[in-house]
């Protein structure tokens, strides 16, 4: 659909040449009248009625030198596409820092986990999971997205990516869904050092251009949020905001007024500005299961999605006029022209 309210001009200029050329258009009527011009006596000569029935060929040639100066004004118009779309692309980032190890009050016996753990508290080699009684957050975040994953639909793309010191890409976007999740047993080798999210929302942005697509888009970022305030951190977020993206923060924390520092507060408060932050207090299985089955909820499947389209009027206007005029130019040199009609021999006789 086409919304004629939009239609703009890229130039103005050629607009402003119809008043010389309406000077230009009185002065040969003025000379047309000193006889001047007899091919247009001819014309009136010929004239049947005052109608414009007669009078079509100089009429429709001033339409045709209008619709030139339309194509030199540069028009164009917004088409409204609309179309309903099923599918997902979900680019998840989930914090490997140092700070992902630390317990939660979750017990171990208590739930029944897909993923083994090989990683202690300080980054040594586990070799009996059950001798640590408590989950780490980084447990649940793993048990999280598995069972998030599991529940896509297909057609459904999905990319993760791994970040403390550095964005570690572990699948790009893709909708082998399998694959991602068998990277989630590999977790516990990437859990240490610092935070830095600014890095990693370059890393999910640029991967999001390196794999286009029409399905919605949504950035699901995981992170305990103790991170410190960057301006490269301000810069991403505000890249974020410009390219239409579902954002949710899942803010991972131990207590309700529990902020870290002073740097993760204003994180959070940018993050709200941009998306949807939901904070998970005192984590266990089931409210990080509460807080994906948000997003899922908030990320509803049927919907309609409308985009815009600028069209060139120009082009097509061109090619329509130039095939019109080339017509028009053969119709007045030949079959219309007042020379060669049978009114006009008898008259020229008389």
């Amino acid at each position: 659909m086409i919304d004629w309210q939009t239609l703009r001009l890229e130039q103005t200029w050629p607009i402003w040449l119809v008043l010389p050329v309406a000077i230009l258009l009185c002065g040969i009527w003025f000379l047309r009248q000193q006889d001047r011009f007899p091919d247009l006596s001819l014309v009136l000569a010929t004239r049947r009625s005052a109608g414009l029935a007669d009078r079509w060929l100089p009429v429709s040639g001033v339409a045709l030198l209008a619709a030139l100066l339309l194509v030199m004004a540069r028009p164009s118009v917004v088409f409204l596409e609309s179309s309903e779309l099923l599918a997902r692309d979900f680019v998840i980032l989930v914090d490997t820092s140092r700070s992902m190890r630390h317990d939660t009050a979750a017990r171990r016996g208590d739930y029944e986990l897909n993923f083994r753990r090989r990683v202690g508290a300080f980054a040594e080699t586990v070799d009996d999971p059950d001798k640590m009684p408590l989950v780490a957050r980084f447990e649940l975040a793993r048990e999280s997205l598995f069972r998030f994953l599991a529940n896509r639909r297909p057609g459904d793309r999905a990319a993760l990516i791994y970040f403390n010191d550095n964005a570690q890409p572990m699948s790009a976007l893709t909708n082998d869904i399998g694959f991602v999740t068998e990277q989630l047993a590999t977790m516990d080798d990437y859990v240490n050092w610092g935070t830095d999210i600014a890095d990693a929302l370059d890393s999910s942005l640029n991967v999001l251009d390196r794999y286009p697509g029409d399905n919605r888009r949504t950035l699901i970022l995981l992170t305990d949020a103790e991170t410190r305030y960057t301006r490269d951190l301000e810069q991403q977020l505000t890249r974020i905001a410009g390219t239409g993206l579902a954002f949710y923060l899942l803010w991972i924390t131990t207590d309700t007024g529990d902020l870290s520092t002073e740097d993760a507060n204003r994180f959070l408060d940018l993050a709200r500005s941009v998306g949807t932050v939901v904070t998970i207090r005192n984590p266990d299985p089931e409210n990080m299961q509460a807080a994906f089955a948000d997003i899922s909820r908030r990320e509803g499947y049927s919907y309609a999605e409308t985009r815009r389209r600028t069209i060139d009027l120009a082009a097509p206007l061109l090619d329509i006029t130039r095939i019109a005029l080339l017509a028009w130019l053969l119709c007045a040199a030949t079959l219309f022209h007042p020379a060669l009609g049978r009114k006009t021999f008898r008259i020229g006789i008389r």
